[in-house]
């Protein structure tokens, strides 16, 4: 932990007023970037649920990390299916559109909270020193995909096309799952929650120094989590818009090149 090194030199102008302290501290928020109740279940995903031999077609792989859901569609062509998976997929609650897919997703992160603070008595003010530590994101995904309940009618011509046409379904939605989880985005995070480092504020007697520390920390990394959801939702509308929604599927190789220019 850095914190230890500076203590006593950034200290040393102050009344120490103890060692350092610890909190462990936890955040959750949904794909809006608002902020959730402590409880809610954001991160281990849960097990994909309600998997039968027909929810996907053989040789289409699901990620064990993402919680996949269903809706049944039918037919005895693949036009029938399609139309089907058109006229049945749930409709969004926020845009009232019907897509053959759709993606659902929260994220949270814990992470420890280690401080020591002095008081400077001659302008009433305590000064701490911060450090986050054990930081650690984690998400919930749910993909929505239609499962064919009988496939027993079609030709294998057909079986290939509805293969392709679910993979593309696959992709379109794992491709949000890899802007959401990026790699990149969560070391941007990273280093903002690092660089909070220094905490001053109104000095008295009656002043809960711990309580005060925790609270602006909690408020700053809610501010700062919530701007960098809202980022990634922003990335997210940009694929989809370039991708047609998923419509022009070929279009998303030159999406995710651009990032890693």
């Amino acid at each position: 932990m850095k914190l230890r090194y500076f203590i006593s030199f950034f200290l040393a102008g102050f009344l120490l007023y103890g060692n350092a302290s610890c909190a462990e501290i936890s955040q959750y928020f949904d794909s809006e970037g608002n902020s959730l109740p402590a409880g809610s279940r954001s991160g281990e995903p849960g097990p994909s649920h309600g998997i039968q031999r027909y929810s996907v077609p053989e040789g289409v792989d699901l990620q064990k990390d993402i919680r996949y859901e269903f809706y049944p569609v039918f037919g005895k062509t693949f036009s029938e299916i399609v139309r089907s998976a058109e006229e049945n997929s749930p409709v969004n609650l926020k845009n009232r559109k019907r897509l053959p897919s759709r993606s659902g997703w929260t994220l949270g992160w814990n992470y420890k909270l280690a401080y020591s603070h002095g008081i400077d008595e001659e302008e009433g003010t305590a000064h701490a020193l911060v450090e986050l530590y054990d930081i650690t994101i984690t998400y919930r995904i749910t993909i929505l995909l239609p499962t064919l309940i009988d496939d027993t009618a079609l030709n294998p011509a057909e079986k290939t096309l509805w293969k392709n046409y679910y993979l593309r379904l696959v992709e379109y939605e794992h491709d949000h799952a890899k802007i959401i989880r990026d790699s990149d985005a969560q070391k941007e995070l990273l280093k903002k929650f690092n660089d909070l480092d220094y905490v001053i504020f109104d000095y008295s007697e009656d002043t809960d120094i711990e309580k005060t520390v925790e609270t602006f920390v909690q408020k700053e990394t809610e501010k700062t989590g919530s701007e960098w959801i809202k980022n990634l939702k922003k990335r997210i509308d940009e694929y989809e818009k370039e991708t047609e929604y998923g419509f022009a599927l070929q279009k998303r190789d030159s999406f995710f090149s651009r990032k890693e220019k």
